[in-house]
């Protein structure tokens, strides 16, 4: 059959079947829609949980826990465990690792006192934590490059004895037991978006302080704090002596710690020596292996495990597995509904056939195939799947759109609360069409295959 005689059957039958065939793609399209409302759900909650909250293209590795990490802290005699460069190396080498890049936690007590310049008022911590990442992952080129984020005494200034040597904002960077020291710019520091976003909506709500995402942004050169080294709450360290240096903010990254501060590796390499040691100035305290896909995840943890090393933070895995099962029963509610419209599909069309016997008997008489009659009506109903699994799309995007709405009306600010709550790529809405022309056509093959199979001399004289 001719594709011009395909497509006037297949209208004519459309415009006098027009409310039954309705009613049979109404099914279609809100399993359509319960299909891609759940998906577009589930993938906004992936976007955000996955990337921003936690990255499920990158693994932490650390030494396995021990108790030496507190008594390294308040000066105990126990060096901590760490990570060698062989052992670093050896992970690069793995297959579907993209990148490396050790990390050299703090070994030593400290404070930081600051913000005056954007909070009003100073803010402090008597404990801070921090890491030293290597300056390359930051300056090199790109969309979140921070050029700034480099090692002061790179290129020292004069000689000192005390910060009124140097000139402002410039600090007489000395360390312990020496007699003279240089001048140094502010030590570059890095926050993530995690501390950021746990300030602006849990920390800053309960003092009466201002959000500061858009001001660290728009102000980094002008953030600056005070730390003390080798002092804090919790103790002192066992060498060195206390003394204050001066840090400044210059951006937000992914690649910061969350809670804490992230500076350039050789100054906490210079610090840890000075308050803990050579041990905790060479060993690395943990590796961010950033893998090809998630798939990757577990011959890479694997890999590690034969080092000593285990993953510091497994939530990532935990949410990753917990989105795809809800995702799971999600999309399994939605196939439920596809397979009743089939179902719904196949009965319309059984009565079409039915109803239709002398005119497919006709068709037969004429000439018509049993290949014809198929497309005849598979072509019906791939219209209608077409038609539904669009109509679906459209109404899950519609009722997207007023859950947003609704969610920023009503829900208060949470850290990480994203403008939208869905994603919705564009194979999607291909995946939406496609479903809904594969439960039609689906419904329609056993109808399909019995108007195939009319004799037309049965067909026409029972119609006598």
């Amino acid at each position: 059959m001719r594709f011009d005689a395909l497509s006037t059957m297949v209208k004519t039958e459309l415009g006098r079947a027009r409310g039954p065939l309705v009613t049979a793609g109404f099914g279609i399209a809100v399993g359509v829609a319960s299909l891609v409302f759940f998906l577009a759900l589930g993938l906004g909650a992936r976007k955000v949980l996955l990337g921003d909250v936690f990255p499920i293209d990158q693994i932490e590795l650390e030494p396995k826990k021990t108790s030496a990490g507190l008594l390294s802290l308040l000066g105990g005699p126990t060096e901590p465990p760490g990570i060698d460069a062989a052992s670093v190396d050896r992970l690069k080498a793995e297959s579907g690792v993209l990148e490396v890049f050790p990390k050299l936690r703090f070994r030593f007590p400290s404070m930081a006192r600051g913000g005056k310049e954007i909070l009003g008022t100073e803010i402090g911590t008597h404990e801070m934590v921090g890491d030293g990442i290597d300056t390359a992952l930051v300056t090199r080129p790109g969309p979140a490059s921070i050029p700034e984020f480099t090692d002061p005494l790179a290129s020292p200034g004069a000689e000192c004895t005390t910060n009124a040597d140097c000139t402002a904002p410039k600090y007489c960077e000395r360390p312990s037991g020496v007699p003279r020291g240089q001048c140094s710019d502010p030590v570059p520091a890095l926050v993530s978006h995690y501390l950021v976003e746990l300030f602006d909506h849990g920390i800053a709500p309960a003092h009466g302080l201002p959000p500061v995402a858009a001001t660290l942004i728009g102000r980094a050169q002008g953030v600056a704090f005070e730390m003390t080294l080798g002092n804090s709450l919790l103790g002192v360290a066992r060498h060195g002596e206390e003394r204050k240096v001066r840090v400044k903010v210059v951006g937000i990254s992914p690649k910061a710690i969350d809670l804490g501060v992230t500076l350039p590796i050789e100054v906490v390499r210079r610090w840890n020596r000075e308050y803990a040691g050579e041990s905790a100035a060479s060993k690395y305290s943990s590796v961010v292996v950033r893998v090809a896909s998630p798939s990757d995840s577990g011959r890479v943890i694997n890999s590690a495990a034969l080092l000593g090393l285990t993953p510091h933070d497994t939530r990532a895995r935990d949410v990753s597995v917990l989105i795809s099962g809800v995702l799971a029963l999600l999309v399994l509610v939605a196939s439920v509904i596809l397979a009743v419209a089939a179902l719904n599909i196949a009965h319309t069309f059984r009565m079409l056939v039915t109803e239709r016997q002398h005119e497919i008997g006709l068709y037969r008489a004429l000439g018509a195939s049993a290949r014809d009659m198929r497309s005849w009506l598979l072509s019906i109903a791939l219209v209608i799947g077409s038609l539904a699994g669009l109509a679906g799309a459209l109404v899950a995007r519609a009722g997207a759109f007023v859950a947003d709405w609704r969610a920023a009306k009503d829900l208060p600010d949470f850290p990480f609360k994203p403008e939208s709550f869905f994603v919705f790529p564009g194979w999607l809405w291909l995946l939406a069409v496609a479903f809904a022309c594969a439960f039609a056509l689906l419904g329609a093959l056993g109808p399909a295959r019995r108007a195939s199979r009319t004799d037309p001399a049965e067909a026409l004289s029972r119609d006598k």
